[in-house]
């Protein structure tokens, strides 16, 4: 089953609870938390570590100190112990998102800026760039999005980092049908994708087709909500 919680950023979280939700992670995540210039940038790394860890220990229904991090041999954060469940964060602007599941997992979110299509040349293969030009003007920006963070789930599913060329593989969106192709044969993966606001969108890939409904919460709500879960168990096994 997947679960998708995703998190908006309202408001910059307060000193006392930026540093309660600081004991929760490792002390190695909590070293590169420190070297952010940005706070925004240390906060949205520290809350996806966070939610990361609620939404594991909600499903397995265990305590923060339970869990052993590390990661795989291209740097994909997995889960040690316990053994059997899957996890992928990302965040981009306002929004921090979270998906965990009992197979391989990727999920990508993405605000919607401007950016020059020449990066679709390089890094889309030859037909995801033909489908781009064919958009209309007006569409082109942010069906460049859908296709980069479905590109990006996808990659993040693997758990090969870019070892895997982003021009390798083949995205179709087809009305509501999304598939992944290599050299034109298709994947065995599902994929789900959603606007969270007008300018930004997420994208799953996953090989399971059993979907939970999303949670979302904001910055208030998601702090009340950690604190019988996460909060008061403060050891931390491993890296993350």
């Amino acid at each position: 089953m997947l679960d998708t919680y995703i998190l908006k950023i309202d408001r910059n979280i307060e000193k006392d609870d930026f540093d309660r939700l600081l004991t929760c992670v490792s002390d190695e995540k909590k070293e590169r938390i420190s070297r952010f210039y940005r706070f925004e940038d240390a906060q949205r790394t520290l809350l996806g570590d966070v939610l990361a860890r609620y939404a594991i220990c909600k499903r397995l229904g265990i305590k923060n100190r339970g869990l052993v991090f590390g990661t795989n041999e291209y740097g994909k954060p997995v889960l040690h112990e316990p053994n059997g469940i899957h996890f992928n964060i990302s965040h981009s602007g306002n929004w921090v998102v979270c998906a965990v599941d009992d197979n391989v997992i990727g999920i990508d979110v993405e605000m919607i800026k401007p950016i020059d299509f020449k990066i679709a040349e390089r890094f889309f293969s030859r037909d995801e760039y033909i489908s781009l030009i064919n958009q209309p003007e007006e569409m082109k920006l942010q069906y460049f999005y859908m296709i980069w963070t479905l590109k990006e789930s996808y990659i993040k599913t693997e758990g090969k980092g870019l070892s895997i060329p982003l021009n390798s593989f083949t995205i179709r969106i087809e009305s509501s049908d999304i598939n992944v192709s290599v050299d034109y044969e298709i994947r065995e993966f599902y994929f789900y994708q959603s606007f969270l606001d007008c300018d930004t969108v997420y994208a799953i890939c996953t090989l399971n087709s059993n979907t939970n409904e999303s949670i979302y919460w904001n910055i208030e709500s998601f702090l009340k909500e950690v604190q019988n879960i996460v909060y008061h168990s403060k050891q931390t096994m491993n890296n993350m």
